[in-house]
């Protein structure tokens, strides 16, 4: 059973004990860090995340609990927190020091943080185990980053996983995590933290098609109920310009592109999403508010559907289409435009309870795309938010897509 979603949540004060009561139920459960750690780890993660919310939330600004994970990197100081939570973010990646940790509990953030050193040649045991033990129970430590990129770094996953054990072995109740530069290296290093992390940022030097198609291999390669974050790119390259000698005209990520990115995680069945980065944005010398802007847009509108987010995929036997054959296939040599089945468990307002088919085209190109609906319909085929109903003869759905075009389509009914 899964209780991360849908579930109300009080706080018990000044107390690692948090109270659930799960949908259509009267009475509250209670929920200790020492039950946390014996269950398995995408469940775990999912309750601490939103026991996290709620033991923060006496007379502060709190996310909704249970939220969809979604989180920024290089925020700078805990000056900038109260703005990233205005703008919906749950999750942050920074330091484990005490002011930092106790400004992220009063805004309802959870820290991504550093054990106090990265795996790898230079290691230090002692002072990881000094820092877990300092600061694991702290409400609003929410990951033990292991290591950034050790693919990309060369450190073996043999290193990475001695620091995995070294924080288990201290004691830590909380996950540990890393990223990775690209989905090949995920067979070596999916499994050895308890959440994997994905990062590509391919605007405009790589087609937009090289992050979805990296986040399906990292997918492919780890355990299915291990959880796994997409970080997506928020910044211009020319900012690192020396990491991408001879490139030219590099620029940041369109608002479509953008959505396009974050859309392609849920397809490819990312469990979370973390971008990169606030300093890109608003801290460096040259500030992008415009990106910032059109981010905030993306998150406003992730958190107005979540019940989509956190739906579960569901296979069927696709047959899709694509009017234009020279176009079908995007620059990774998989279907230009995505599609996937999501079935929402608890529904809402804007989503009800049921099925729906996510739709995102990866290319900068147009394309008129067809597929077949999981189950014969006589009813319409609603497009989420756009105020139409596609195209259906009952079993197949038609429907032009623009560049990087996003679309859901239900909920849909089943036909008599």
């Amino acid at each position: 059973m899964d209780v991360s979603r849908g579930i109300t949540i009080a706080a018990a004060a000044r107390s690692a004990t948090a109270r659930f009561r799960l949908p259509g139920q009267a009475a509250w459960l209670s929920i200790t860090d020492r039950m946390v750690r014996q269950l398995p780890i995408g469940q775990a993660l999912g309750l601490f995340t939103a026991a996290l919310v709620a033991l923060g939330s006496a007379g502060c600004r709190v996310a909704r609990p249970g939220a969809y994970p979604i989180g920024l990197y290089s925020v700078g100081s805990e000056t900038n927190l109260a703005e990233i939570a205005d703008a919906g973010f749950s999750l942050v990646a920074g330091p484990a020091k005490r002011r930092f940790l106790d400004a992220a509990k009063a805004n309802g953030i959870g820290v991504l943080a550093s054990p106090g050193s990265s795996a790898g040649d230079h290691f230090n045991a002692a002072k990881v185990r000094s820092t877990v033990a300092q600061f694991d129970r702290h409400p609003a430590l929410w990951s033990w980053y292991l290591i950034d990129e050790p693919d990309m770094q060369r450190v073996s996953p043999e290193r990475v996983e001695a620091a995995h054990r070294v924080v288990k072995r201290t004691g830590a109740s909380k996950p540990t995590s890393l990223v990775l530069y690209q989905g090949d290296s995920a067979k070596w290093y999916a499994d050895i933290a308890d959440i994997t992390m994905i990062d590509r940022y391919p605007v405009p030097w790589l087609p937009l098609a090289n992050f979805s198609q990296h986040i399906h291999k990292t997918r492919l390669a780890t355990n299915a109920e291990r959880p796994l974050f997409a970080v997506i790119q928020s910044f211009d390259w020319t900012a690192h310009q020396r990491l991408l000698p001879g490139e030219e005209n590099l620029r940041p990520p369109t608002e479509r592109e953008l959505r396009s990115m974050t859309y392609s995680a849920l397809a490819r069945g990312a469990n979370g999403i973390f971008y990169y980065s606030y300093a890109d944005m608003q801290l460096n010398e040259r500030k992008y508010p415009e990106l910032w802007a059109a981010l905030k847009r993306v998150v406003k509108e992730v958190r107005q559907r979540e019940a989509l987010f956190a739906a579960e995929h569901v296979w069927w036997p696709k047959a899709h289409h694509f009017e234009n054959q020279e176009t079908r296939f995007n620059a990774s040599l998989e279907a230009s435009v995505q599609s996937v089945l999501l079935r929402v468990k608890h529904g809402d307002e804007l989503l009800p309870s049921g099925h729906y088919i996510l739709a995102v085209n990866t290319t900068p190109l147009s394309h008129t795309y067809r597929y077949r609906l999981p189950w014969k319909t006589t009813g319409q085929v609603p497009v989420l938010e756009e105020g139409r109903n596609a195209t259906t003869d009952g079993s197949w759905v038609v429907d032009r897509f623009e560049p990087f075009a996003v679309r859901v389509y239900g909920p849909l009914s089943a036909g008599d």
